[in-house]
C-alpha cells in the first residue's frame, strides 16, 4: 500500500535539541571539547556597568567560528545560516524558539573588540594543538598572499602634493585624475592624503614614475583605453578614501586591485598554523619575514621549541634577510631571485685579495668600503685602471665607448647568496623545496577558498588582521578536532586488540592446563 505523508503543526512539542541533535555531530562534539569562559575575563573592559546587555562574548566568537568554518564572509547569511540549524543552536546556546542577535550586532562587536582578544583566541587554539602532539616546532614553511580589500580602484583619488609642482602631477597622471565612483565618506586622514616626502622628493619619485609610465605605454597601447588605466596607477599618487590602509597590488594571475598582504607560517608535522598576520600590500614579502620568524619563535619558545629550518619562496629572497636567520642559527631554504649572483662575463673574483681579474687579465680593485648602491644594499665597488681600459682590445665587449674605465659592484651579501645557492640546489634543498610545496601552499588554499579569506568584508589593517587571525584560529581548530577523534578511534582500536589478544592467550593457557590433565596429545592443543 502506498504511503502519504501529511503534515499538521502541532501547538506543543516535548523534545529537546540534545534529543534532535546526533551525538557524533560535529558541533556537538566540538561543544563538549572546546571551553571559551575565560573570553568573559578577556573582554570586561570593553563594557561599562550600565545600559543594556550586549551579546554574549563566548557566543559572539562561537558566531564567528561557524562563518569561517562554513565560508560565509556576511554576517547577514551568517546568521541565517546559525538560525536554520540544530546544531549550531545547541553549540551557541540557543533553543528552538530563541531569535538569535542581529547581524548589525556581530558588526558591531568584532570593531568593538580589539586584536588582543582575537590573537588570545589563537594561542588557546595553539596550546591544545601543541598539547596534542600536533607541533613539532622545527621546521617552519612560509608564505603569503593577496587580500582583496573591500574597495574598488574606481574610487581612488589623486594625493596632495607642493603647489609648485601640482600642475606637473597632474599632466603625468596617466589615471583616475578624478575618481569614476567617489566615495561618500572620505576616511583617510591628512597625512594618508598627501604624498610622501618633501619637494624635491616628490618631483623625483614623480618623475620615475612618469619614465616608468612611458616604458609601459609602449606595452599596452594596442590595448583599449579602459582596461589599461589600472596599470599606471601607483601608491604613490593614489589613496583610497574608503579603505586608507588598502595598497595598490600585483601579482602573477591577478589583476591590480586594492589589497592587503596575508602572512602566515606553518609547521611542517601536521600543517597547523604557527603564526598568522596581516600588512599593507606594499614592498616585497621579505620584507615581513623578520616579524613572522620573530613572533613564530617566540610562540614556539613558551613550549620549549625552536625554529631549525625556515622553508619560502623566491620572494622573501635577500641578503639581509639570509643574514638575519644565520644570526639565528636557522638553517633557510630560500631561492635566490634571478640575477642574484650575475656580474660581468668574464670577470673572475679573487676572494683572498679581495679584486676582480678581468678576461684580459688586468686587475679591478676596490677601497675595502661598504658603501650604499642606491637602493638601500650594502655593496662593495672595483674599479680597473683607465689606462688598462684605454688601448684593451676587448674594450668593445666589455664596456661602452663613453666609459673611461670597467666598474663592478659586489653585494656584502655575495658569500651568504652562494651558500644559499649551493644549499637549495642540493638533494634535501630540493626536498625542503617538495616540503614547502605540499605543506604551506594547500594551506592557503583552504584558507582562501573554503573559509571565507579572499575577501576582506571589514576595512582597516587592525580589522584585516582580526580577519586572518580568526580563520587561522578556526583552521587549527578543524585540525584539531580531526586529530583527537583519529586519535581516540586509533587508541580504541589497539584497546580493542589487546583485550583480544589477552582474552586469546589466556583461553590458550586454560585449554591446554586441561588438556594436560587428560594426557591429550600435545598435536591438539597447538593452537594459534
Amino acid at each position: 500500500m502506498q504511503g502519504r505523508k501529511t503534515f499538521t503543526p502541532k501547538m506543543l512539542y516535548a523534545i529537546s535539541l540534545q534529543e534532535l541533535v546526533p551525538e557524533n555531530n560535529f558541533y556537538r562534539r566540538l561543544l563538549a571539547a572546546l571551553d571559551l569562559h575565560w573570553l568573559y575575563k578577556e573582554t570586561a573592559d570593553y563594557y561599562g556597568m550600565e545600559g543594556q546587555e550586549s551579546i554574549d562574548p563566548v557566543v559572539f566568537f562561537k558566531i564567528c567560528m561557524v562563518g569561517y568554518i562554513n565560508n560565509i564572509a556576511s554576517d547577514r547569511k551568517l546568521i541565517e545560516f546559525c538560525a536554520d540549524s540544530l546544531a549550531i543552536r545547541l553549540f551557541l546556546g540557543y533553543d528552538i524558539d530563541e531569535s538569535l542577535p542581529w547581524h548589525s550586532t556581530i558588526s558591531r562587536t568584532r570593531q568593538l573588540y580589539g586584536e588582543e582578544v582575537f590573537q588570545k583566541l589563537f594561542e588557546k587554539v595553539f596550546d591544545l594543538c601543541v598539547e596534542s602532539g600536533m607541533v613539532q616546532g622545527k621546521t617552519q614553511a612560509i608564505d603569503g598572499a593577496l587580500l582583496k580589500a573591500n574597495a574598488s580602484k574606481d574610487s581612488l583619488e589623486v594625493k596632495q602634493v607642493d603647489n609648485s609642482i601640482e600642475e606637473y602631477l597632474l599632466e603625468n597622471i596617466r589615471a583616475n585624475q578624478e575618481p569614476r565612483r567617489p566615495a561618500k565618506i572620505n576616511r583617510a586622514s591628512d597625512d594618508q592624503q598627501k604624498m610622501d616626502g618633501d619637494k624635491d622628493e616628490q618631483q623625483r619619485q614623480l618623475e620615475e614614475l612618469d619614465t616608468r609610465y612611458k616604458r609601459q605605454s609602449k606595452l599596452y597601447e594596442d590595448m583599449p583605453p579602459d582596461q589599461n588605466k589600472g596599470k599606471f596607477l601607483s601608491n604613490k599618487t593614489h589613496y583610497s578614501p574608503t579603505d586608507p590602509d588598502a595598497r595598490i597590488a600585483v601579482k602573477p594571475g591577478k589583476p591590480r586591485e586594492l589589497y592587503y598582504s596575508g602572512q602566515i607560517a606553518v609547521d611542517t608535522e601536521h600543517h597547523v598554523i604557527t603564526h598568522a598576520q596581516t600588512f599593507l600590500a606594499e614592498g616585497k614579502d621579505g620584507d615581513c619575514l623578520k616579524t613572522i620568524i620573530n613572533k613564530t619563535e617566540q610562540r614556539l619558545e613558551k613550549h620549549g621549541m625552536h625554529i631549525e629550518q625556515a622553508l619560502t619562496d623566491a620572494g622573501y629572497s635577500s641578503g639581509e634577510n639570509y643574514y638575519f636567520l644565520k644570526q639565528r642559527k636557522i638553517d633557510a631554504y630560500i631561492p635566490l631571485l634571478g640575477g642574484a649572483l650575475v656580474t660581468s662575463e668574464g670577470f673572475v673574483y679573487d676572494e683572498k685579495n679581495d679584486r676582480y681579474i678581468c678576461p684580459n687579465n688586468k686587475i679591478l680593485k676596490g677601497n675595502g668600503k661598504i658603501v650604499d648602491d642606491g637602493k638601500g644594499n650594502p655593496v662593495k665597488k672595483y674599479f680597473s685602471l683607465r689606462s688598462d681600459c684605454k688601448n684593451c682590445p676587448l674594450r668593445k665587449n666589455c664596456i661602452s665607448d663613453k666609459a673611461k674605465q670597467k666598474k663592478i659592484q659586489r653585494s656584502y651579501y655575495t658569500p651568504l647568496y652562494e651558500e644559499m645557492k649551493e644549499r637549495t640546489q642540493s638533494a634535501k634543498g630540493q626536498k625542503m623545496r617538495r616540503k614547502r610545496s605540499s605543506t604551506v601552499e594547500p594551506v592557503w588554499g583552504t584558507l582562501m577558498n573554503f573559509m571565507a579569506v579572499k575577501r576582506i568584508n571589514a576595512r582597516g589593517l587592525a580589522a584585516a588582521n582580526k580577519t586572518l587571525i580568526m580563520a587561522a584560529a578556526c583552521y587549527n581548530l578543524k585540525k584539531w578536532m580531526k586529530f583527537i577523534t583519529t586519535k581516540a578511534t586509533l587508541n580504541a582500536a589497539v584497546m580493542t586488540k589487546s583485550v583480544a589478544n589477552a582474552s586469546a592467550h589466556f583461553l590458550k593457557n586454560f585449554l591446554s592446563l586441561i588438556l594436560s590433565q587428560t594426557q591429550t596429545p600435545s598435536i591438539f592443543i597447538n593452537l594459534p
